[in-house]
């Protein structure tokens, strides 16, 4: 990177890579709160491109749809119990798919490698387009249930007990492309906790 190749683009003279980006969205927010009663509905659509001076590609984060529905009730005395639920669903996200598998020969011996006899030891990958594939579609359901309890002294104790993915949808994490093997994210996880402060 001097002035000798000034004529050469930054992307192949540089240690790091320029990018620019175009992000467009919208968010609709419907949202209700009365004492003790608290829900709130958001759709988002968005649209993220980036160029990164060969080609616009969408970025890994780019969800196109996005809906969060969020509710909480309080009861009992002084509504020191507290129920809530999460459900959130999203489209799938980008990813760059695998369009097959080779044997790359190695040439480290230069012109003079034997071609005919040599032994590929590893696996090449072929890949398609950055990121022209999509994950299925993400959602999952939260439930938690929450205790306050008031002491003198301004001691609080909370109590939570919840689930986590309530229906054990198993979303991916991501495929091992050799094995083909697919991890999931997080099944059902029940939790409990305890909060004391004072």
């Amino acid at each position: 990177d001097d002035p000798d190749y000034y004529h050469i683009p930054d992307v192949l003279r540089k240690d790091f890579i320029v990018e620019t980006g175009l992000a467009r969205g919208i968010d609709v927010v419907l949202k209700y709160e009365e004492k003790g009663t608290y829900v709130w509905f958001v759709y988002s659509l968005g649209d993220v491109d980036r160029w990164d001076g060969f080609q616009t590609y969408d970025p890994i984060f780019d969800r196109r749809h996005n809906i969060n529905f969020v509710a909480t009730q309080g009861f009992g005395k002084d509504d020191s119990w507290e129920f809530s639920g999460r459900w959130n669903l999203g489209s799938g996200l980008p990813f760059t798919q695998t369009q097959g598998f080779y044997q790359p020969i190695d040439a480290q011996g230069g012109v003079g490698t034997n071609f005919l006899s040599a032994n590929p030891n590893e696996l090449g990958i072929y890949y398609a387009g950055l990121n022209e594939g999509r994950l299925p579609t993400y959602h999952r359901l939260d439930l938690n249930i929450r205790k306050t309890t008031k002491f003198a002294n301004d001691m609080v104790l909370e109590v939570n007990a919840g689930v986590t993915n309530v229906y054990s949808r198993k979303n991916i994490f991501y495929v091992n492309r050799i094995t083909q093997e697919t991890v999931f994210q997080l099944p059902i996880l029940p939790s409990i906790g305890l909060d004391l402060s004072f």
